[in-house]
Protein backbone atom coordinates (compact mmCIF):
# COMPACT_ATOMS: atom_id res chain seq x y z
CA UNK A 1 0.00 0.00 0.00
CA UNK A 2 1.41 3.30 -0.60
CA UNK A 3 2.47 5.28 1.74
CA UNK A 4 0.08 8.33 2.54
CA UNK A 5 1.70 11.96 2.48
CA UNK A 6 0.34 11.99 6.66
CA UNK A 7 2.77 12.63 9.03
CA UNK A 8 2.00 9.63 11.28
CA UNK A 9 3.13 7.29 7.60
CA UNK A 10 6.60 9.11 7.43
CA UNK A 11 7.93 7.99 10.96
CA UNK A 12 11.14 6.12 10.82
CA UNK A 13 10.86 2.68 11.53
CA UNK A 14 13.80 -0.16 12.41
CA UNK A 15 14.60 -0.69 9.24
CA UNK A 16 15.56 3.20 8.48
CA UNK A 17 17.67 3.42 12.18
CA UNK A 18 19.43 0.38 10.52
CA UNK A 19 20.24 1.94 7.67
CA UNK A 20 21.12 5.23 9.24
CA UNK A 21 23.12 3.68 11.57
CA UNK A 22 25.48 1.81 8.83
CA UNK A 23 25.56 4.99 7.11
CA UNK A 24 27.00 6.60 10.13
CA UNK A 25 29.39 3.59 10.06
CA UNK A 26 30.39 4.09 6.80
CA UNK A 27 31.62 8.34 7.08
CA UNK A 28 33.08 7.61 10.40
CA UNK A 29 35.15 4.89 9.35
CA UNK A 30 36.25 6.95 6.42
CA UNK A 31 37.09 9.85 8.11
CA UNK A 32 38.75 7.96 11.13
CA UNK A 33 40.95 6.41 8.76
CA UNK A 34 42.35 9.64 6.85
CA UNK A 35 42.58 11.37 9.75
CA UNK A 36 44.70 8.42 11.82
CA UNK A 37 47.12 8.44 7.99
CA UNK A 38 47.24 12.64 8.46
CA UNK A 39 48.05 12.25 12.28
CA UNK A 40 50.38 9.76 11.81
CA UNK A 41 48.88 7.18 13.64
CA UNK A 42 48.33 4.99 10.91
CA UNK A 43 50.58 4.02 7.59
CA UNK A 44 48.66 3.87 3.85
CA UNK A 45 50.93 0.70 3.70
CA UNK A 46 48.59 -0.82 6.73
CA UNK A 47 45.84 -0.67 4.34
CA UNK A 48 46.78 -4.06 1.76
CA UNK A 49 47.01 -5.95 4.70
CA UNK A 50 43.88 -4.79 6.48
CA UNK A 51 42.05 -5.34 3.25
CA UNK A 52 42.59 -8.92 2.68
CA UNK A 53 42.10 -9.74 6.32
CA UNK A 54 38.68 -8.15 6.40
CA UNK A 55 37.78 -10.35 3.20
CA UNK A 56 38.28 -13.81 4.74
CA UNK A 57 37.38 -12.65 7.93
CA UNK A 58 34.39 -10.66 7.55
CA UNK A 59 33.58 -11.17 4.18
CA UNK A 60 33.60 -14.44 3.72
CA UNK A 61 31.56 -15.63 6.80
CA UNK A 62 28.75 -13.19 5.33
CA UNK A 63 28.53 -14.52 2.14
CA UNK A 64 27.92 -18.08 3.37
CA UNK A 65 25.77 -17.08 5.90
CA UNK A 66 23.56 -14.61 3.62
CA UNK A 67 23.23 -17.68 1.38
CA UNK A 68 22.71 -20.37 3.99
CA UNK A 69 19.92 -18.34 5.49
CA UNK A 70 18.25 -17.36 1.86
CA UNK A 71 14.52 -18.62 1.41
CA UNK A 72 14.80 -19.29 -2.64
CA UNK A 73 11.88 -18.91 -4.52
CA UNK A 74 10.58 -20.17 -7.34
CA UNK A 75 11.33 -17.33 -10.29
CA UNK A 76 13.41 -15.60 -8.24
CA UNK A 77 16.76 -17.03 -10.13
CA UNK A 78 16.45 -14.17 -12.61
CA UNK A 79 17.53 -11.57 -10.32
CA UNK A 80 20.87 -12.75 -10.31
CA UNK A 81 20.86 -13.72 -13.70
CA UNK A 82 20.44 -10.26 -14.73
CA UNK A 83 22.71 -9.09 -12.04
CA UNK A 84 25.87 -11.27 -13.32
CA UNK A 85 25.03 -9.98 -16.63
CA UNK A 86 24.60 -6.34 -16.18
CA UNK A 87 28.04 -6.21 -13.92
CA UNK A 88 30.21 -8.44 -16.90
CA UNK A 89 28.84 -5.73 -19.39
CA UNK A 90 29.28 -3.28 -17.68
CA UNK A 91 32.70 -3.82 -16.84
CA UNK A 92 33.29 -5.17 -20.69
CA UNK A 93 31.98 -1.18 -21.70
CA UNK A 94 34.53 0.32 -19.21
CA UNK A 95 37.39 -1.43 -20.16
CA UNK A 96 36.37 -0.47 -24.18
CA UNK A 97 35.68 3.22 -23.01
CA UNK A 98 38.84 2.97 -21.11
CA UNK A 99 40.86 1.41 -24.46
CA UNK A 100 39.11 4.46 -26.50
CA UNK A 101 40.27 7.15 -24.49
CA UNK A 102 43.72 5.41 -24.68
CA UNK A 103 43.90 5.11 -20.32
CA UNK A 104 46.89 2.92 -19.70
CA UNK A 105 46.31 -0.09 -17.81
CA UNK A 106 46.26 0.96 -14.41
CA UNK A 107 43.77 3.57 -15.36
CA UNK A 108 41.77 1.52 -17.56
CA UNK A 109 41.24 -1.62 -14.98
CA UNK A 110 40.06 0.43 -12.39
CA UNK A 111 38.07 2.58 -14.96
CA UNK A 112 36.10 -0.51 -15.92
CA UNK A 113 35.78 -2.65 -13.40
CA UNK A 114 34.10 0.34 -11.19
CA UNK A 115 32.01 0.81 -13.96
CA UNK A 116 30.23 -2.92 -13.52
CA UNK A 117 31.47 -2.99 -9.77
CA UNK A 118 28.06 -1.24 -7.66
CA UNK A 119 28.19 -1.23 -3.83
CA UNK A 120 25.15 -3.90 -3.86
CA UNK A 121 26.36 -5.36 -0.49
CA UNK A 122 25.50 -4.68 3.19
CA UNK A 123 27.54 -1.43 2.83
CA UNK A 124 24.47 0.57 0.88
CA UNK A 125 22.24 -1.25 -1.66
CA UNK A 126 21.51 -4.53 1.18
CA UNK A 127 20.62 -1.43 3.68
CA UNK A 128 18.51 0.67 1.15
CA UNK A 129 16.55 -2.40 0.12
CA UNK A 130 16.00 -3.19 3.31
CA UNK A 131 14.69 -0.16 4.57
CA UNK A 132 12.48 0.72 1.05
CA UNK A 133 10.95 -3.07 1.20
CA UNK A 134 11.68 -4.75 4.36
CA UNK A 135 12.86 -8.74 4.57
CA UNK A 136 11.24 -9.42 1.09
CA UNK A 137 13.40 -6.63 -0.11
CA UNK A 138 16.39 -7.84 1.15
CA UNK A 139 15.53 -11.51 0.46
CA UNK A 140 15.39 -9.82 -3.47
CA UNK A 141 18.69 -8.04 -2.75
CA UNK A 142 20.54 -10.86 -1.13
CA UNK A 143 19.62 -12.79 -4.47
CA UNK A 144 20.84 -10.26 -6.84
CA UNK A 145 24.41 -10.32 -4.65
CA UNK A 146 24.56 -14.82 -5.20
CA UNK A 147 25.94 -14.14 -8.41
CA UNK A 148 28.34 -11.29 -6.93
CA UNK A 149 31.13 -13.31 -5.78
CA UNK A 150 31.51 -15.70 -8.58
CA UNK A 151 31.95 -12.21 -10.80
CA UNK A 152 34.58 -10.95 -8.26
CA UNK A 153 36.92 -13.45 -7.66
CA UNK A 154 36.40 -15.06 -10.96
CA UNK A 155 36.22 -11.96 -13.30
CA UNK A 156 37.48 -9.09 -11.56
CA UNK A 157 40.38 -10.87 -9.71
CA UNK A 158 42.07 -12.21 -13.03
CA UNK A 159 41.01 -8.75 -14.76
CA UNK A 160 42.83 -6.96 -12.21
CA UNK A 161 45.97 -9.01 -11.75
CA UNK A 162 46.32 -9.24 -15.26
CA UNK A 163 45.80 -5.26 -15.79
CA UNK A 164 47.99 -4.88 -12.89
CA UNK A 165 50.98 -7.45 -14.75
CA UNK A 166 50.88 -4.84 -17.51
CA UNK A 167 51.30 -2.15 -15.69
CA UNK A 168 54.10 -3.22 -14.23
CA UNK A 169 55.88 -4.43 -17.72
CA UNK A 170 55.20 -7.86 -17.15
CA UNK A 171 55.29 -9.81 -20.25
CA UNK A 172 53.11 -13.15 -20.73
CA UNK A 173 55.32 -15.00 -22.44
CA UNK A 174 53.31 -17.68 -23.04
CA UNK A 175 49.96 -18.29 -25.18
CA UNK A 176 47.01 -16.38 -24.36
CA UNK A 177 44.91 -19.73 -23.38
CA UNK A 178 47.94 -20.66 -20.94
CA UNK A 179 47.94 -16.73 -19.81
CA UNK A 180 44.20 -16.93 -19.18
CA UNK A 181 44.10 -20.16 -17.66
CA UNK A 182 47.36 -19.58 -15.23
CA UNK A 183 45.95 -15.99 -14.02
CA UNK A 184 42.36 -17.60 -13.13
CA UNK A 185 44.48 -20.39 -11.43
CA UNK A 186 46.11 -17.51 -9.69
CA UNK A 187 42.93 -16.02 -8.65
CA UNK A 188 41.12 -19.52 -7.15
CA UNK A 189 43.89 -20.67 -5.30
CA UNK A 190 44.33 -16.80 -3.61
CA UNK A 191 43.51 -16.84 0.01
CA UNK A 192 41.56 -13.87 -0.48
CA UNK A 193 39.00 -15.83 -3.06
CA UNK A 194 37.73 -16.97 0.23
CA UNK A 195 34.19 -15.94 -0.19
CA UNK A 196 33.70 -17.73 -3.27
CA UNK A 197 33.83 -21.03 -1.82
CA UNK A 198 31.85 -19.94 1.25
CA UNK A 199 29.14 -18.86 -0.53
CA UNK A 200 28.94 -21.90 -2.61
CA UNK A 201 29.27 -24.09 0.67
CA UNK A 202 26.18 -21.78 1.97
CA UNK A 203 24.35 -22.52 -1.10
CA UNK A 204 25.09 -26.10 -1.11
CA UNK A 205 23.86 -26.39 2.65
CA UNK A 206 20.84 -24.42 1.95
CA UNK A 207 19.67 -26.47 -1.17
CA UNK A 208 20.13 -29.49 0.89
CA UNK A 209 17.71 -28.42 3.46
CA UNK A 210 20.30 -27.73 6.32
CA UNK A 211 18.84 -25.22 9.05
CA UNK A 212 21.36 -22.38 10.33
CA UNK A 213 22.12 -23.35 14.07
CA UNK A 214 19.96 -20.74 15.72
CA UNK A 215 22.83 -19.39 17.41
CA UNK A 216 23.83 -17.08 14.37
CA UNK A 217 20.80 -15.48 14.36
CA UNK A 218 20.06 -14.63 18.51
CA UNK A 219 24.39 -13.79 19.19
CA UNK A 220 23.59 -11.11 16.11
CA UNK A 221 26.84 -12.68 14.04
CA UNK A 222 26.01 -11.29 11.32
CA UNK A 223 25.65 -8.27 12.32
CA UNK A 224 28.65 -7.62 14.32
CA UNK A 225 30.91 -9.15 11.16
CA UNK A 226 28.76 -6.79 8.82
CA UNK A 227 30.12 -3.75 11.11
CA UNK A 228 33.55 -4.86 11.99
CA UNK A 229 33.27 -5.30 8.15
CA UNK A 230 32.21 -1.63 7.41
CA UNK A 231 34.71 -0.53 10.09
CA UNK A 232 38.11 -2.11 8.62
CA UNK A 233 37.38 -2.07 5.11
CA UNK A 234 36.11 1.76 4.81
CA UNK A 235 39.01 2.88 7.60
CA UNK A 236 41.70 1.04 5.14
CA UNK A 237 40.16 3.64 2.50
CA UNK A 238 40.42 6.09 4.72
CA UNK A 239 44.09 5.38 5.38
CA UNK A 240 44.65 5.53 1.38
CA UNK A 241 43.05 8.95 0.85
CA UNK A 242 45.27 11.80 -0.71
CA UNK A 243 42.72 14.74 -0.85
CA UNK A 244 45.31 16.62 -2.79
CA UNK A 245 45.44 13.89 -5.61
CA UNK A 246 41.90 13.22 -6.07
CA UNK A 247 40.89 16.80 -8.26
CA UNK A 248 43.32 15.29 -10.82
CA UNK A 249 40.82 12.11 -11.46
CA UNK A 250 37.30 13.55 -11.29
CA UNK A 251 36.55 13.81 -15.46
CA UNK A 252 37.53 9.98 -15.50
CA UNK A 253 35.49 9.71 -12.21
CA UNK A 254 32.53 11.41 -13.76
CA UNK A 255 33.05 9.09 -16.84
CA UNK A 256 32.00 6.21 -14.49
CA UNK A 257 29.67 7.81 -12.71
CA UNK A 258 27.63 8.66 -15.95
CA UNK A 259 27.85 4.56 -16.91
CA UNK A 260 26.36 3.42 -13.53
CA UNK A 261 23.69 5.96 -13.00
CA UNK A 262 22.76 6.15 -16.82
CA UNK A 263 24.26 3.16 -19.23
CA UNK A 264 23.54 0.45 -16.06
CA UNK A 265 20.13 0.93 -15.36
CA UNK A 266 18.65 1.18 -18.39
CA UNK A 267 20.64 -1.74 -19.59
CA UNK A 268 18.97 -3.49 -16.56
CA UNK A 269 15.79 -2.51 -17.41
CA UNK A 270 16.23 -3.83 -20.81
CA UNK A 271 17.40 -7.30 -19.64
CA UNK A 272 15.08 -7.83 -16.85
CA UNK A 273 11.97 -7.02 -19.87
CA UNK A 274 13.59 -9.59 -21.64
CA UNK A 275 13.25 -12.24 -18.91
CA UNK A 276 9.87 -10.80 -18.32
CA UNK A 277 10.03 -9.51 -14.72
CA UNK A 278 7.96 -7.29 -13.24
CA UNK A 279 7.06 -5.96 -9.60
CA UNK A 280 9.48 -5.66 -6.29
CA UNK A 281 12.02 -7.98 -7.98
CA UNK A 282 12.96 -5.86 -10.76
CA UNK A 283 12.41 -2.66 -8.81
CA UNK A 284 15.00 -3.80 -6.77
CA UNK A 285 17.75 -4.90 -9.38
CA UNK A 286 17.02 -1.42 -11.20
CA UNK A 287 17.87 0.04 -7.64
CA UNK A 288 21.14 -2.31 -7.14
CA UNK A 289 22.30 -1.25 -10.78
CA UNK A 290 22.46 2.48 -9.54
CA UNK A 291 24.43 1.55 -6.87
CA UNK A 292 27.91 3.85 -6.32
CA UNK A 293 31.34 2.00 -7.27
CA UNK A 294 31.53 -0.71 -5.02
CA UNK A 295 34.20 -0.81 -2.04
CA UNK A 296 35.44 -3.78 -3.66
CA UNK A 297 36.75 -1.36 -6.57
CA UNK A 298 38.84 0.27 -4.42
CA UNK A 299 40.19 -2.56 -2.33
CA UNK A 300 41.12 -4.90 -5.45
CA UNK A 301 42.86 -1.51 -6.95
CA UNK A 302 44.91 -1.35 -3.63
CA UNK A 303 45.16 -5.33 -3.69
CA UNK A 304 46.60 -5.49 -7.57
CA UNK A 305 48.30 -2.08 -7.36
CA UNK A 306 46.33 -0.01 -9.94
CA UNK A 307 45.64 3.90 -9.81
CA UNK A 308 44.01 3.97 -6.06
CA UNK A 309 44.10 7.78 -6.33
CA UNK A 310 41.58 7.20 -9.47
CA UNK A 311 39.56 4.16 -7.70
CA UNK A 312 39.28 6.45 -4.71
CA UNK A 313 38.30 9.56 -6.76
CA UNK A 314 35.22 7.87 -8.13
CA UNK A 315 34.26 6.13 -4.96
CA UNK A 316 33.73 8.94 -3.53
CA UNK A 317 32.71 10.75 -5.92
CA UNK A 318 29.67 8.27 -7.02
CA UNK A 319 28.67 8.12 -3.48
CA UNK A 320 28.48 11.43 -2.75
CA UNK A 321 26.04 11.81 -5.70
CA UNK A 322 24.29 8.73 -4.62
CA UNK A 323 24.00 9.50 -0.93
CA UNK A 324 23.22 13.26 -2.03
CA UNK A 325 19.85 11.84 -4.36
CA UNK A 326 19.09 9.39 -1.26
CA UNK A 327 19.01 12.25 1.45
CA UNK A 328 16.87 14.54 -0.87
CA UNK A 329 14.41 11.64 -1.57
CA UNK A 330 14.28 11.56 2.32
CA UNK A 331 14.05 14.41 3.12
CA UNK A 332 10.76 14.60 0.58
CA UNK A 333 9.63 11.60 2.23
CA UNK A 334 10.07 12.58 5.50
CA UNK A 335 8.22 15.67 5.19
CA UNK A 336 5.20 14.22 3.25
CA UNK A 337 5.93 15.81 -0.28
CA UNK A 338 6.66 12.08 -1.70
CA UNK A 339 4.59 8.72 -1.61
CA UNK A 340 6.72 5.90 -1.81
CA UNK A 341 5.30 2.06 -1.53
Amino acid sequence: MPILLASSATEIGPDQVRFIAYMACIVAALAGGYLARRLGLARPTWARPVMSAAIIGCDAPIAGLAVWHLTIRAGIWKVPVVGGMVAVLMCLVGLAVARARRMGPADAAVFGLQSGLGNVGYTLGGSLSFALWGLQGLAVEQMYCLAWPFFAFLFCFPVARHYGGRAAGEEAGESGLHYAGRILLRSLTDLRSLPLYTVAAGLALNLRGVAPPAAIQRWHIIDILMVVGIWTQFGSVGMTVVARRLPAFWKKAMGTAALKFLVSPALTLVLGFALGMSGMPLEVCLLLAAMPSALYSVLIANLFHLNRDLANATFILTHAVCLGGVAVVAAAWRFGFLPLG
